[in-house]
């Protein structure tokens, strides 16, 4: 492989994981917001939570990091600390659609990765905010397996469909 060409694979890579993720965060209002109902079986339940954590899954990871930043409020430089920190990996991992050029030399996203991983870990150590990301992953958790439980996905079939008539409200004759 020529430099040229993994540098365009590299682009179409981070271009295709960021049109996934753009891809991911559904309408907040429209459909995140709508059609709750309560699931009436466990395997209704276990079909709801995996569809709806994979449809939303942006929005769930969006309101992780607003819980995580809600939790360090009373420590306003911790928290500016961490959006910064937000915003470099969603520029640098997430958004970018060009390979990283630093001073003419190409860097690879799993370098990218791991530097701002360790950079995570290093601000959440030094910072001293483990309880606080306790309390965020219990909170968001909760939150989003409680979505994504009630929520009632757009493509799911009742599992009394085939009971019901065409208006939905009472039994088909045999």
């Amino acid at each position: 492989m020529t430099p040229s060409s993994t540098a365009a694979d590299m682009a179409t890579n981070t271009y295709s994981t960021t049109a996934e993720i753009r891809h991911a965060i559904r309408p907040w209002f429209h459909e995140f917001l709508s059609s709750f109902t309560l699931p009436l079986s466990f395997h209704e339940l276990s079909l709801r939570l995996h569809k709806n954590l994979y449809t939303f899954r942006g929005n769930y990871t969006i309101i992780s990091l607003l819980i995580f930043i809600v939790t360090l409020i009373f420590r306003p430089i911790t928290a500016i600390v961490f959006l910064i920190i937000i915003v470099a990996w969603i520029y640098l991992f997430i958004a970018r659609d060009e390979p990283l050029v630093v001073f003419d030399f190409e860097i690879g996203d799993r370098l990218v990765l791991i530097s701002l991983t360790l950079i995570t870990i290093v601000s959440v150590v030094v910072a001293g905010v483990w309880w606080n990301l306790f309390l965020t992953i219990l909170m968001a958790a909760l939150l989003v397996c409680l979505h994504a439980i009630l929520r009632t996905p757009d493509d799911i079939e009742s599992p009394y469909g085939a009971l019901l008539d065409e208006d939905g409200g009472s039994y088909m004759q045999v």
